[in-house]
This record gives structure tokens, sequence and C-alpha cells, in this order.
């Protein structure tokens, strides 16, 4: 999620700096990484040199990670850090590093870079994503080259632990889901699947369309104030695209089979919450690549999860977060099963 920077507070600052204030606005996830050389399961935390920056990059390693393991890079969102999404009451992505355990792959979870000061450390950072420069009214936009930075960070990650270049994900959400768009956009025979919750392609794009299929998982809310399930501006964010107009440009880049769609509701385990998950799936065509649309009705800007809720005040002012499914879950067993 990102500030609007101007004499007026708007929705998008409001919104942000309560859920900033309530999540615990310190500098540290609480998170004592080791060092990079070490070879130790758990937390560690790194540098790389990259385009005249010392980007900052944090990774988990879980017990006996195999040789040629798969990667899942995990982006924050804007205003937020690589420490900032494992505060404890920063939501869903607290869930990827006990799937990471579980499932066997190294989570890698880039820090992005200050517009305003052009710094690659510290906890109000943002991915420079697809939106073309100066929709953004009153507010500076990154112009980092992240998307540079986390190729050589796949790079990194092969020669250090010697991941599986071939399964190398990339999920995130809000501002840091629409980095992942970026990355499927421009790097698609890079990229082995992407998951964005909470995120639109923008009308006003500087990416061109994908050169090769990608398996694309997305997760909206209909009551999402800061970026419209139905398209537009209201938090002076974009513009971006519907919902729904999102999916249909990624099944038609990946020539997905949209006349075999399939439509499923999952289970509504928490009536209280006031929403509900569904999800289509159009399977990947010839030489294509699937997409799945997860609807979230009646869900506002957060991630799906049961384990880990947003704070109360938090949850009134970006819309419902949904308590039915664990969203970091549903995401990996999409693209852990595309390669299946």
């Amino acid at each position: 999620m990102m500030i609007k920077l101007q004499s007026t507070p708007s929705l998008w600052s409001i919104l942000i700096g309560i859920a900033l204030i309530l999540s615990g606005c310190g500098g540290s996830s609480g998170i004592d990484p080791l060092p990079e050389d070490s070879d130790e399961p758990g937390w560690h935390e790194g540098r790389l040199q990259h385009d005249g920056l010392e980007r900052a990059f944090r990774f988990y390693l879980p017990e006996d990670l195999p040789q040629d393991a798969p990667t899942v890079v995990l982006l924050h969102g804007g205003t937020q850090s690589m420490d900032a999404i494992f505060r404890s009451r920063a939501g869903g992505t607290n869930e990827w590093p006990a799937i990471a355990e579980e499932e066997k792959f190294m989570l890698l979870v880039p820090n992005g870079t200050n517009p305003d000061t052009g710094s690659p450390t510290g906890n109000n950072q943002f991915w420079n994503d697809c939106r073309a420069p100066g929709t953004i009214a009153g507010s500076p936009q990154s112009t980092a080259d992240d998307v540079g930075f986390i190729m050589e960070l796949k790079e990194w990650a092969a020669f250090r632990f010697a991941s599986d270049s071939n399964r190398f994900y990339v999920t995130g959400a809000s501002n840091g889901g629409q980095m992942a768009y970026r990355l499927a956009l421009e790097q698609p025979n890079q990229i082995a699947g992407i998951a964005a919750f909470i995120a639109n392609l923008p009308v006003e794009s500087e990416c061109d369309a994908p050169s090769a299929p990608v398996p694309v998982f997305m997760a909206n809310g209909t009551e999402d104030p800061i970026i419209p399930f139905d398209g537009g501006d209201e938090a002076g964010r974009g513009p971006f695209l519907s919902a729904p107009a999102t999916r249909s440009q990624w099944a038609q880049a990946n020539n997905a089979d949209t006349t075999q769609r399939t439509e499923t509701e999952l289970p509504d385990r928490d009536p209280d919450d006031g929403n509900v998950v569904i999800c289509e799936d159009d399977p990947a065509g010839d030489a294509g690549a699937p997409v799945r649309f997860c609807r979230i009705e009646g869900g506002g800007h957060a991630m799906p999860s049961i384990e880990h809720r947003i704070p109360r005040l938090v949850d009134r002012r970006i819309g419902p977060q949904n308590r039915d499914v664990e969203g970091a879950r549903l995401a990996w067993e999409f693209l852990r099963d595309v390669h299946r």
C-alpha cells in the first residue's frame, strides 16, 4: 500500500496511517536474522549491489532444504518493507514462512526503495510497477530497476543454494502484486508463475504485453477502497483497470481457454466476516498458461487469512478481511500445482 503525499489528507493516507500505527510502526519485525553466509535454517539478511544501490533482502531457509528446490519471492506492499510484513499483526503474509518450512522452498523477501530519498533500506518502501510516470498525482514514483534487482536475486539463489531456476515464483499484495505483474510482463521466460493479491493492472502502463504465457493467480476484494474492484482512481493511485478486465488481459495473454471456465465457491468457514471467496479457473489453452481469479465478495484491501488477522479498526477502514481461507496457501497451491 502507498501514501499519497499532499497537503490535504487523502483517503489513502488516512487509511494507511491508521494501518501503520496499529500494526506497530517500529523499524523491526522482531526477527533477528542470521548473516547471509550462514547455512543455518531460519531467517537471514543479505545485500546485493545493483544499479548503483546496495539492495537489501531477507530470506528464509527451512530445515533440510534440498538442492534444486523452488524459490518464492514475496513482495511487500507500498509504504511497507521486508520487515513490516512480518510484524505480529501484519496479516496473511505471516503464513509464508510456515509454508516454506512444510513445502521445502526458499522464501526470498526483497526490500523496495523510498521514492522520496532513493534509499534501498527502511520501512517506507515502494516498487516500480507498471504505472506510467506522472499517474500518481502529488507523490513521487519509484524509478528503481526492481526487475533487474529481482532477476539478480534469481541468479544469486541458483548460485548460492542450487535452487531450481525453472521454479522461481513471485507473489505480493497491493504494490507488491502490481510488481509481480510487471515481472511477468517483462520477464515471462524467467518467472514460473505469479500470485497477486488486491492488485489490478494500470490503465496507463509503461509495460508491454508478455512475450510468453505465465501462470497467473489473482485475488481481489469487491469492497476494496484502495484499488477498486471495478477500476478507477478512488484513492488517487491509478487509474486502474477493473479486476475482471485485469483477469481478461491475462487470459488473453496466456491463451487461456475461457470456454472451459469453472467456478468454485470456497467453504464459508467464518460467516461473521461478512464475505465469501469464489474462484474462477481458466485452464491453459494450446501452448498457454492457466489463470485463476478469486473474487472475495464483500472483501476489502487485505489478504484473506484464518490465522493472521489484521486489527479490527484497520479492517473497518480498508474493508473486511476474509477469514475463510489462508490466502498464502491458496496462492502456493496454485503455483505448486501448475508444475506438477
